[in-house]
Protein backbone atom coordinates (compact mmCIF):
# COMPACT_ATOMS: atom_id res chain seq x y z
CA UNK A 1 0.00 0.00 0.00
CA UNK A 2 2.77 2.46 0.86
CA UNK A 3 4.37 2.01 -2.57
CA UNK A 4 1.08 2.61 -4.38
CA UNK A 5 0.56 5.73 -2.25
CA UNK A 6 4.03 7.09 -3.06
CA UNK A 7 3.43 6.54 -6.76
CA UNK A 8 0.44 8.87 -6.57
CA UNK A 9 1.95 11.33 -4.11
CA UNK A 10 5.08 12.34 -6.02
CA UNK A 11 3.46 13.02 -9.43
CA UNK A 12 0.79 15.15 -7.74
CA UNK A 13 3.42 17.14 -5.87
CA UNK A 14 5.64 17.56 -8.93
CA UNK A 15 2.72 18.74 -11.08
CA UNK A 16 1.84 21.33 -8.44
CA UNK A 17 5.45 22.51 -8.16
CA UNK A 18 5.90 22.73 -11.93
CA UNK A 19 2.73 24.76 -12.37
CA UNK A 20 3.45 27.18 -9.50
CA UNK A 21 7.23 27.68 -9.28
CA UNK A 22 10.09 28.06 -11.76
CA UNK A 23 12.19 24.97 -12.42
CA UNK A 24 15.31 25.09 -10.26
CA UNK A 25 13.63 26.79 -7.30
CA UNK A 26 12.41 23.55 -5.70
CA UNK A 27 13.60 20.14 -4.53
CA UNK A 28 11.55 17.12 -3.48
CA UNK A 29 12.17 14.60 -0.68
CA UNK A 30 14.53 16.98 1.09
CA UNK A 31 16.57 15.72 4.03
CA UNK A 32 16.56 18.09 6.98
CA UNK A 33 18.20 18.25 10.38
CA UNK A 34 21.61 18.10 12.00
CA UNK A 35 23.10 14.73 12.86
CA UNK A 36 24.18 14.26 16.47
CA UNK A 37 27.94 14.24 17.02
CA UNK A 38 27.93 10.64 18.28
CA UNK A 39 26.69 9.54 14.84
CA UNK A 40 28.82 11.98 12.80
CA UNK A 41 32.01 10.76 14.46
CA UNK A 42 31.30 7.15 13.41
CA UNK A 43 30.89 7.92 9.70
CA UNK A 44 34.14 8.12 7.72
CA UNK A 45 34.57 11.43 5.85
CA UNK A 46 34.34 9.79 2.42
CA UNK A 47 30.87 8.48 3.35
CA UNK A 48 29.58 11.72 4.90
CA UNK A 49 26.63 11.76 2.48
CA UNK A 50 25.33 8.63 4.19
CA UNK A 51 24.51 10.73 7.23
CA UNK A 52 21.52 12.14 5.32
CA UNK A 53 19.63 8.87 5.80
CA UNK A 54 19.13 9.87 9.43
CA UNK A 55 17.43 13.16 8.53
CA UNK A 56 13.79 14.10 8.35
CA UNK A 57 12.29 14.15 4.85
CA UNK A 58 10.17 17.10 3.77
CA UNK A 59 8.09 16.48 0.66
CA UNK A 60 9.34 19.68 -0.99
CA UNK A 61 11.32 22.82 -0.32
CA UNK A 62 10.98 25.89 -2.54
CA UNK A 63 13.46 28.76 -2.31
CA UNK A 64 12.01 31.64 -4.26
CA UNK A 65 11.34 35.36 -4.03
CA UNK A 66 13.20 35.84 -0.76
CA UNK A 67 11.44 33.11 1.19
CA UNK A 68 11.54 29.40 1.87
CA UNK A 69 8.41 27.33 1.34
CA UNK A 70 8.14 23.92 2.95
CA UNK A 71 5.40 21.73 1.46
CA UNK A 72 3.81 18.54 2.75
CA UNK A 73 1.48 16.71 0.40
CA UNK A 74 -1.63 14.79 1.47
CA UNK A 75 -3.32 12.50 -1.04
CA UNK A 76 -5.42 10.55 1.42
CA UNK A 77 -7.54 12.95 3.45
CA UNK A 78 -7.33 13.54 7.18
CA UNK A 79 -3.60 13.20 7.81
CA UNK A 80 -3.49 15.88 10.50
CA UNK A 81 -0.09 14.79 11.74
CA UNK A 82 1.32 16.64 8.70
CA UNK A 83 0.65 19.90 10.58
CA UNK A 84 3.10 18.92 13.30
CA UNK A 85 5.55 17.57 10.72
CA UNK A 86 5.67 20.98 9.03
CA UNK A 87 6.44 22.69 12.33
CA UNK A 88 9.24 20.20 12.97
CA UNK A 89 10.59 20.64 9.44
CA UNK A 90 10.69 24.40 9.92
CA UNK A 91 12.91 23.98 12.98
CA UNK A 92 15.05 21.32 11.25
CA UNK A 93 15.53 23.52 8.17
CA UNK A 94 17.13 26.21 10.32
CA UNK A 95 19.91 23.81 11.41
CA UNK A 96 20.46 21.99 8.10
CA UNK A 97 23.94 23.04 7.04
CA UNK A 98 23.15 22.81 3.32
CA UNK A 99 20.65 25.66 3.75
CA UNK A 100 22.67 27.86 6.13
CA UNK A 101 22.47 30.92 3.86
CA UNK A 102 18.65 30.74 4.04
CA UNK A 103 18.29 30.23 7.80
CA UNK A 104 17.16 33.81 8.40
CA UNK A 105 14.71 33.91 5.47
CA UNK A 106 10.99 33.79 6.27
CA UNK A 107 9.46 30.34 6.03
CA UNK A 108 6.01 29.66 4.63
CA UNK A 109 4.47 26.25 5.35
CA UNK A 110 1.94 24.67 2.99
CA UNK A 111 -0.19 21.57 3.23
CA UNK A 112 -1.03 20.53 -0.31
CA UNK A 113 -4.15 18.40 -0.06
CA UNK A 114 -6.83 16.83 -2.20
CA UNK A 115 -9.52 17.53 0.40
CA UNK A 116 -9.94 20.15 3.06
CA UNK A 117 -12.53 21.16 5.62
CA UNK A 118 -13.06 23.92 8.21
CA UNK A 119 -11.55 21.83 11.03
CA UNK A 120 -8.34 21.11 9.12
CA UNK A 121 -8.05 24.71 7.96
CA UNK A 122 -8.45 26.03 11.51
CA UNK A 123 -5.84 23.62 12.88
CA UNK A 124 -3.43 24.56 10.10
CA UNK A 125 -4.05 28.31 10.53
CA UNK A 126 -3.38 28.00 14.25
CA UNK A 127 0.08 26.73 13.30
CA UNK A 128 0.76 29.34 10.61
CA UNK A 129 0.22 26.86 7.80
CA UNK A 130 -1.58 27.57 4.55
CA UNK A 131 -3.83 24.84 3.15
CA UNK A 132 -3.88 24.51 -0.64
CA UNK A 133 -6.45 22.26 -2.26
CA UNK A 134 -5.10 20.62 -5.40
CA UNK A 135 -6.07 17.54 -7.33
CA UNK A 136 -6.03 16.01 -10.80
CA UNK A 137 -8.17 13.33 -12.48
CA UNK A 138 -5.65 10.55 -11.81
CA UNK A 139 -5.55 11.47 -8.13
CA UNK A 140 -9.34 11.30 -7.95
CA UNK A 141 -9.29 7.86 -9.62
CA UNK A 142 -6.77 6.70 -7.01
CA UNK A 143 -8.88 8.04 -4.15
CA UNK A 144 -11.85 6.06 -5.46
CA UNK A 145 -9.83 2.87 -4.88
CA UNK A 146 -9.64 3.61 -1.15
CA UNK A 147 -12.03 2.11 1.35
CA UNK A 148 -14.92 4.45 2.19
CA UNK A 149 -13.56 5.13 5.68
CA UNK A 150 -10.26 6.28 4.13
CA UNK A 151 -12.05 8.58 1.69
CA UNK A 152 -13.71 10.67 4.40
CA UNK A 153 -11.24 12.80 6.36
CA UNK A 154 -11.25 12.19 10.10
CA UNK A 155 -12.40 15.32 11.82
CA UNK A 156 -14.06 16.69 8.69
CA UNK A 157 -17.42 16.94 10.43
CA UNK A 158 -16.08 18.66 13.54
CA UNK A 159 -16.51 22.30 14.44
CA UNK A 160 -13.20 24.17 14.32
CA UNK A 161 -11.60 24.41 17.76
Amino acid sequence: MARKYRMVHDPMLIRYLMSNFPVGTWKINVRLGKLREEYRSRIPERYSGVSKIFGLIADAIVIWKGKVIIIECIVRPGEYYKIQQLNTYERAFRVTEEYRKYWDWPIEKIILTTETDPFMESEAARNGIRVVKYTTPDIERYKNTLRKRQQIPRGSGLEPL
